[in-house]
C-alpha cells in the first residue's frame, strides 16, 4: 500500500517531537528546583545507564520496521540487501504476520535479558556511584526505572511498526498523550515530596501508556489486526529461523550503529560521572539534554518521512526520493540554527530565574550545540542508506565510536580539560570521516549537488510550510488529508 504522508501527520509528527523532547525541557526546572544537585546527577546516569539497555535491541526495531514498511508497500519477498522492487501496491499480510511472529519471539528475549543485568550490574553501579547518599532511596528508584526500561523493550516495537505503515499521525499522538500524563504526574509527586523516586514512576508510567498505545493503534489501523487474524496459518519454526537470518544480516549492523551512537553521546555522562562530581555531572547532563532536544526536534522531518522514503525506493521513485531528501537536509538546518539561538536569548536566562544557582554555560551549550548539529546532519544522510536497506556505514561508525571514547579518556582523564576535553573529543571523532563522506556519497548517487539539494530543499520545504497554513476559513485542521 502506497504511503502518502498528509498535512495531518506532519503537524502530529512536530507536536508529538516538540511535546516529547520539550517534556524534557518543561521537566527540566521541576527536576533542577526539586532535587538536590546530587539526585540530578544520579538521574541522568539512569538515563545513560538505561541507554545502555535499549541497546539490547540491537538493531531489530529498526530492521523489522522498516520490513513491515516494505511488506506493506507491496513487496512479496524480503532480502538480506535491498528489496524486491513492485509496481503493486497491495500489503502481503502474511509476510507481515511472518514479520510480527519473529519479532515477538526476539523481544521477549531481548527484554528478559537486559532485566536480569539492569537488576545485577546496574543495581552494582547505581550503589557504588551514590555510595555517598544515605537512605535506601536510590536503589528503589533504580529498580523501577529498570522496569521501565524492560517494559520499553518489550512492547517498543509496536510503535516503530505504526510509524512503519504509515501512521505517523496517531504515533505522535500516543507521545503526545504518554508524555502529558508524565509530566503532569512527574510535576505532582515531585510537589509531594516523592523525589527521585517519583520522576522514575513517572517515567515508568509514561513508557508503558506509550507502548501500550502503539500496540492498539497498530492493530486497528486499517483493519491489520482483523486481517492478519484471517490468516490461519502461523509462521513455522523454519519460517521465523529464515525471517531471523534476513532480518540478522542489517540489524546487527543497525545494532552496531545503535553501539556507537550511545558512545558518541550517553557514554560522555558515564565518563563525566568517573571523574568529576554527581553535581558536575548533572550540569554537563543538562547541556547535553538541551542540546539533544534542539536537535531532535530541527530533525522531526527526518524522522517524519522515512516511512514515505522507503516506500519511494520500493517503486523506484527516484524524483520523490531527491525531494524528499532535499526537504529533510534544509529543514534540520534552518530550525537547528533558528532553536539554538532561540534558546540561548530566551532559555537559559528562564533557567536562572528559576533556579540561580543553576549552572548552565552558554560557551558550553553552543559547543554541545554544534557537536549534536553534526551527528543528526550526518544522520540524514545515512537515513538514505539505511532506507535502501544498505547500512554500508557500520564500519566508519565503529571507528568514529571508538575514536570518540578514547580521546574522551585522553581529555578528560590523562589532560585533565574537563566537560570542553569531552566536547572537544567527540567534534574531532566525527570530523574526521562521517562528517563528510556520506553527505558526499548521498548527493553522487541522487545525483544532487549540494546547491541544486538548498535550491529544491528550500522550495519543499516553503511549499510544506504554506500547505500547514491556517486556512481562510479558520484555523488548522488537524484531521485534514
Amino acid at each position: 500500500m502506497n504511503i502518502r504522508l498528509t498535512k495531518k501527520d506532519i503537524i502530529w509528527s512536530y507536536i508529538g517531537t516538540i511535546l516529547s523532547m520539550g517534556a524534557n525541557l518543561l521537566m527540566l526546572p521541576f527536576l533542577i528546583y526539586f532535587l538536590s544537585n546530587d539526585s540530578l546527577g544520579l538521574w541522568y546516569i539512569f538515563a545513560s545507564i538505561g541507554g545502555i539497555a535499549t541497546l539490547f535491541d540491537f538493531g531489530f526495531g529498526v530492521t523489522f520496521a522498516r520490513n513491515i514498511t516494505y511488506a506493506w508497500a507491496g513487496a512479496r519477498e524480503l532480502k538480506k540487501e535491498g528489496v524486491e522492487f513492485s509496481k503493486k501496491e497491495e500489503p502481503d499480510y502474511r509476510l507481515m504476520k511472518k514479520v510480527l511472529t519473529t519479532c515477538k519471539v526476539i523481544y521477549g528475549i531481548i527484554a528478559g535479558s537486559a532485566l536480569i543485568l539492569l537488576l545485577t550490574l546496574g543495581t552494582g553501579y547505581v550503589l557504588y556511584v551514590s555510595r555517598d547518599l544515605a537512605g535506601y532511596i536510590p536503589v528503589v528508584a533504580w529498580i523501577i526505572y529498570a522496569i521501565a526500561v524492560f517494559l520499553n523493550l518489550y512492547y517498543g516495537y509496536y510503535a516503530s511498526f505504526l510509524r512503519g505503515v504509515g501512521n505517523v499521525a496517531q504515533a505522535n499522538k500516543n507521545t503526545v498523550w504518554a508524555r502529558l500524563v508524565q509530566i503532569i504526574l512527574m510535576v505532582l509527586l515531585l510537589i509531594m515530596g516523592c523525589g527521585l523516586i517519583g520522576a522514575c514512576v513517572a517515567y515508568l508510567a509514561y513508557g508503558t501508556l506509550f507502548r501500550l498505545l502503539g500496540k492498539y493503534y497498530f492493530y486497528k489501523y486499517k483493519e491489520i489486526g482483523q486481517k492478519l487474524y484471517k490468516i490461519e496459518e502461523r509462521p513455522s519454526r523454519i519460517e521465523i529461523k529464515e525471517m531471523f537470518h534476513i532480518v540478522w544480516h542489517n540489524a546487527w549492523r543497525d545494532g552496531a550503529i545503535s553501539v556507537c551512537n550511545y558512545c558518541c553521546n550517553q557514554v560522555s555522562t558515564l565518563i563525566c560521572s568517573g571523574y568529576l562530581s554527581l553535581a558536575e555531572t548533572g550540569v554537563y547532563s543538562i547541556g547535553v539534554q538541551i542540546a539533544s532536544a534542539i536537535a531532535t526536534i530541527a530533525g522531526t522531518l527526518y524522522n517524519t518521512y522515512q516511512p514515505e522514503l522507503q516506500a519511494a525506493y520500493v517503486i523506484s521513485d527516484k524524483d520523490k526520493m531527491r525531494k524528499t531528501m532535499s526537504m529533510i537536509v534544509v529543514s534540520f538546518v534552518y530550525l537547528f540554527v533558528l532553536g539554538t539561538v532561540a534558546f540561548c536569548i530566551v532559555g537559559v536566562p528562564l533557567l536562572k530565574l528559576i533556579k540561580p544557582s543553576a549552572v548552565v554555560s552558554i560557551p558550553v551549550l553552543l559547543g554541545l550545540c554544534l557537536y549534536q548539529f553534526i551527528l543528526k546532519y550526518r544522520n540524514c544522510y545515512t537515513s538514505y542508506f539505511s532506507c535502501t536497506n544498505r547500512i554500508m556505514y557500520v564500519g566508519g561508525f565503529t571507528v568514529s565510536a571508538l575514536l570518540c571514547v578514547v580521546l574522551s579518556f585522553l581529555a578528560i582523564g590523562s589532560m585533565r580539560m574537563g566537560m570542553w576535553g569531552l566536547i572537544i573529543a567527540q567534534i574531532l571523532s566525527q570530523a574526521v570521516y562521517n562528517m563528510w563522506k556520506w553527505p558526499i556519497l548521498a548527493h553522487k548517487e541522487l545525483n544532487l549537488s549540494f546547491g541544486d539539494m538548498m535550491q529544491l530543499g528550500t522550495r519543499e520545504t516553503g511549499r510544506l510550510i504554506k500547505s500547514l497554513m491556517p486556512k481562510k476559513s479558520g484555523g488548522i485542521d488537524f484531521n485534514d488529508k
